[in-house]
């Protein structure tokens, strides 16, 4: 789980797949409160949170099984530099699964009720400017990743 927060979403995916999953956070906090929700659930042997920044993954090429983030990779002042750390970390034909918050073409930058939700999205989630989805894309293929 890259930005893993508290780990709401990697709690849910371990006990809906049975999966081993390990999140991972900037955030000190958020690991020692991630690890005791793991705990009080019974699923401590299952995920865990480790601090680690997502943009310098302390991992090995081509270790993972696979990755996801959740609402995440929004928070990158440089969305590439985290994809391209998991691309180096995903296993050959393994899977990155993300979504996060950004714009498409139905926003209007002349539209003063846009302007002000974006500002709203961006400031109640503690966000940078939002990018345009043809952005994140694009970030996703110069990274390595086939959409």
């Amino acid at each position: 789980d890259v930005g893993c927060g508290i780990g709401g979403p990697m709690r849910n995916i371990t006990r809906f797949t049975n999966w081993d999953v390990t999140g991972v956070t900037l955030n000190h906090y958020q690991v020692e409160r991630c690890n005791e929700m793991c705990r009080e659930e019974g699923l401590q042997t299952q995920c865990r949170a480790v601090q680690m920044d997502f943009h310098k993954l302390k991992l090995a090429d081509g270790s993972l099984d696979g990755a996801f983030a959740v609402e995440a990779t929004c928070h990158s002042p440089d969305r590439k530099d985290v994809f391209r750390e998991v691309y180096r970390c995903l296993k050959p034909g393994a899977y990155f699964a993300f979504y996060e918050w950004c714009l498409t073409d139905k926003f209007n930058h002349s539209d003063t009720e846009h302007m002000f939700i974006k500002k709203m999205i961006e400031e109640g989630n503690g966000l940078p400017e939002m990018a345009h989805t043809s952005v994140i894309d694009q970030a996703d293929k110069d990274s390595g990743f086939e959409l």
